[in-house]
């Protein structure tokens, strides 16, 4: 993602200074073209105009493009195409080997100019078949082109006879063979690039599509007419072959004025992206509206919004719901920050996008305003979310007590009372000549019911701790310190007027119990210190154990569920424990049962 800083331009005339010496530069080409044809151009004026004009549209849409990083190789490209355009008229100066050479220029323009539309506009080949179309329209335009030349001689291409002519190994049956073959070879390339530029069209989409298409669908129909135009090799009527290049000119005038074209809509596009997303978010600034609204403008049905909360340093998406941008496989992503510099939201999108910078920034800086509000309201989402989660955390935690307690009652109580009434049975038919048996099996009885009542008390006091409204809260937890087994410090710290909640009491009770079983059972401690304080507006309890720390509240066990019940009632948990150095959980929640 890269980051660009807009200022105020320091030079009024910095804009125009580009277009400006790329039209100075094109009319310098457009001279020279004229300049190397002009024994032709002085019969053929309207051909003169329109093959200047191609050679200086040329030269001047390459440039504009090149100062596009993403367009940067079709535009030197389109440079490389107008100089070769403008030394292919040498050939109507029959003068040493100029003609030879323009003929070689003109094979040259066609290499450049079919590696120009292969690479447009993505500045890089996309495929095998288009790997293939490049080399065999180097070779076709290149070395073929020079065995053409060296085996001719100049009349057989309609030149005077005295032209020195590079004529190595002439051989006018090759040379026929030659010319034949691009009868073949040209209609079949064109064939071949009008295929290839079909489907690069069809894998257009957004932006691109209304873009680049129309400018493919221009290439496609220039590069049939220049098959089509394509003079032959073979032909010694005296001035066949500038005839045929002059009347490709005409469909080339096309050419550049496409890409001049397409570039004039990008600019416009990005000039409007600003008061197209202002009116598209004219409406209620809801977060799915906005988000709805760079999809719009932006023609990406992939673009997403993540937002970024300041107070909980993380993002969420649309919904509220916790997001991680960067774990997107988005190719471009685009961060968006208020006017103070604060961090907003990060946009991502579809590959294409990373080519309309200029677009994208116009668009997400009119969609600032609509980002702040929808943050606003995404963070209230977010608390939602975040509510409903932990409430289905503790119903799920409830559930599983519940089926623990059932557990319990089956497989503790339920069984200690069939004991029991066996037990029962047993003494009911032993006879009078054994008393010590008989009252062995009644003190057996007597000691089950005990443990079986003691075993219900204890689940009773999971369900409805009913000490802490006969005791109170500094009571309850003083008992639950007495049956812990290890040494504990206990000091209660109260304030203000008694009972504090029920809600809040409850909650503060089940976090000592709760840690103090986790003491006893995962922290190998030797001795537990609790702390009880509490005035008007909070109860706070504090357990701390001296064992073996490394606990963790993750998504499960104990602590995960004493971290939802404390966020259902509205306070905050808070667990500290290093390796070695023990573990203390800090529990806070509201008084009054707020929530």
């Amino acid at each position: 993602m890269s980051t660009i800083v807009i200022g105020p331009a320091t030079d009024r005339w910095g804009r125009y200074r580009l277009p400006t010496a790329a039209l100075a530069l094109g009319a310098v080409a457009a001279g020279l073209a004229l300049a190397a044809g002009w024994p032709y151009w002085r019969a053929e004026p309207a051909a003169a105009a329109v093959n200047a004009f191609v050679t200086g549209a040329f030269v001047t849409s390459g440039i504009l493009l090149a100062s596009l990083a993403v367009l940067r190789r079709t535009g030197l490209l389109a440079i490389a195409a107008g100089l070769c355009w403008a030394a292919t008229w040498l050939l109507c100066r029959e003068v040493g080997p100029l003609p030879a050479i323009g003929l070689f220029a003109n094979a040259l323009f066609f290499v450049v100019l079919g590696w120009g539309v292969l690479l447009y506009p993505d500045g890089r080949l996309t495929g095998r078949a288009d790997w293939w179309a490049a080399m065999v329209t180097t070779v076709a335009f290149g070395p073929l082109a020079v065995v053409a030349i060296i085996v001719a001689e100049p009349e057989w291409n309609g030149f005077a006879p005295e032209v020195r002519w590079p004529s190595l190994l002439s051989d006018e049956a090759v040379f026929g063979f030659v010319s034949d073959l691009y009868t073949v070879v040209n209609p079949v390339l064109a064939v071949v690039f009008v295929g290839l530029l079909v489907r690069r069209c069809a894998r257009l989409y957004g932006l691109e599509r209304s873009l680049i298409a129309p400018a493919l669908a221009v290439l496609g129909v220039v590069v049939l007419c220049l098959a089509a135009l394509s003079p032959t090799l073979e032909n010694h009527r005296p001035g066949h072959v500038a005839d045929g290049i002059a009347a490709q000119g005409a469909a080339l005038a096309v050419f550049p004025l496409a890409l001049l074209v397409a570039m004039v809509r990008r600019a416009v596009a990005a000039a409007t992206a600003a008061d197209r997303m202002l009116r598209l978010g004219g409406g209620p600034a809801t977060v799915g509206a906005v988000r709805d609204a760079l999809r719009s403008v932006l023609r990406d049905g992939t673009v997403d919004v993540f937002f970024w909360l300041p107070e909980e340093h993380r993002f969420v998406d649309v919904d509220g719901e916790a997001a991680d941008p960067d774990g997107r496989p988005q190719a471009w992503r685009q961060e968006v920050t208020a006017t103070s510099g604060e961090r907003l939201a990060v946009v991502t999108g579809g590959p294409l996008l990373r080519r309309h910078a200029p677009f994208t920034e116009a668009a997400l800086r009119a969609a600032r305003l609509a980002l702040q509000n929808a943050q606003l309201q995404v963070a209230i989402q977010a608390q939602l979310v975040e509510t409903r989660a932990a409430q289905r955390r503790v119903e799920e935690a409830e559930a599983a007590e519940r089926n623990r307690i059932a557990r319990d009652l089956h497989d503790g109580v339920q069984q200690r009372l069939l004991a029991l009434a066996m037990s029962a049975s047993a003494a009911e038919w032993s006879t009078e000549d054994d008393p010590d048996s008989t009252a062995s099996v009644f003190r057996d009885i007597r000691a089950g019911l005990l443990a079986a009542n003691a075993e219900v008390r204890n689940v009773a006091r999971g369900l409805d701790p009913e000490i802490l409204r006969a005791a109170g809260l500094a009571g309850a937890v003083r008992d639950a310190a007495g049956r812990l087994g290890l040494p504990v410090d206990l000091r209660v710290e109260l304030t203000g007027t008694a009972p504090y909640g029920d809600l809040a009491e409850r909650t503060v009770y089940f976090a000592v119990c709760e840690a103090l079983a986790n003491a006893v059972k995962h922290s190998g401690a030797g001795a537990v210190w609790v702390r009880l304080t509490g005035g008007e507006a909070r109860l706070e309890a504090e357990v701390r154990d001296d064992g073996r720390g490394g606990a963790a509240a993750g998504t499960a066990g104990g602590l995960a569920g004493l971290r939802d019940r404390v966020d259902a009632a509205g306070g905050s948990m808070l667990l500290t424990s290093p390796p070695g150095a023990g573990t203390t959980v800090l529990v806070s929640v509201p008084v009054g049962g707020a929530r």
